[in-house]
């Protein structure tokens, strides 16, 4: 376990409201973003337009995350999965066929991030630091170790019942209809578990003997609001 450090700078007091404010926006964006991109494309234009801009919206993305200095974890995979999705919509040629791959993403998505509970280093905590930023020591320490494992394994659940749901409506709705079910099961869900996951962190460590002290010290000196306390 780190030892706790005499002094702990924090950027911001962890707040959820201000995380989820300044997080939440980029993490719909970077997971719903290239989807919406493509379904208006789609729309508007043709189906290779549609995968076109999608890609072209992933890439610009990544770029201004990169520039801002950030390791845009999120925009990585995001990428990825745009990659599988205009690969798979140019050669089949068919905008249900794009749209229903939504649902073998999400079982991809649930087994990896599952399956990341046996490493030493669970789904959660590739992203954590790109969320809210803590200091090393608490970064490493069990206690914050622990919250990444549940909050880990929370994302896991809701990437499988999300793909369950997405199931369900493309053996039942229209292709339109299907759109929507993606865009409902996505960005809200997206930014409440968001929520969850921040306010479960700073739960975790300010029950923790170790560093409830030191965060509350912290805070007192870091200008900022302190919404989200439990």
């Amino acid at each position: 376990m780190a030892s706790a450090p005499a002094e702990l700078v924090l950027v911001e007091p962890i707040a959820v409201g201000a995380v989820v404010r300044r997080a939440g926006p980029r993490l719909v964006r970077d997971g719903f973003g290239p989807l919406a991109v493509f379904f208006a494309g789609w729309k508007l234009v043709s189906l290779t337009a549609g995968i076109g801009l999608a890609v072209a919206f992933g890439l610009a993305v990544f770029v201004h995350e990169r520039r801002q200095g950030r390791p845009a974890m999120v925009v990585r995979l995001a990428l990825v999965l745009v990659a599988i999705r205009a690969t798979v919509g140019l050669t089949s040629g068919s905008a249900s066929v794009y749209l229903a791959q939504e649902i073998g993403i999400d079982a991809l998505l649930a087994s990896a991030v599952l399956a990341s509970l046996a490493s030493a280093r669970p789904f959660a905590s590739w992203f954590a630091q790109e969320i809210y930023p803590l200091p090393q020591a608490v970064a490493e320490s069990e206690v914050f170790a622990r919250a990444m494992r549940t909050i880990t394994l929370v994302w896991g659940l809701y990437f499988l019942a999300r793909g369950l749901v997405r199931v369900g409506a493309l053996a039942t709705v229209s292709t339109d209809r299907f759109a929507l079910v993606v865009a409902v099961t996505d960005a809200p869900f997206l930014v409440a578990i968001l929520a969850w996951s921040v306010y479960y962190t700073s739960r975790s460590l300010r029950r923790s003997a170790e560093w409830a002290p030191l965060i509350a010290a912290a805070e007192a000196a870091t200008p900022g609001e302190t919404l989200g306390r439990p």
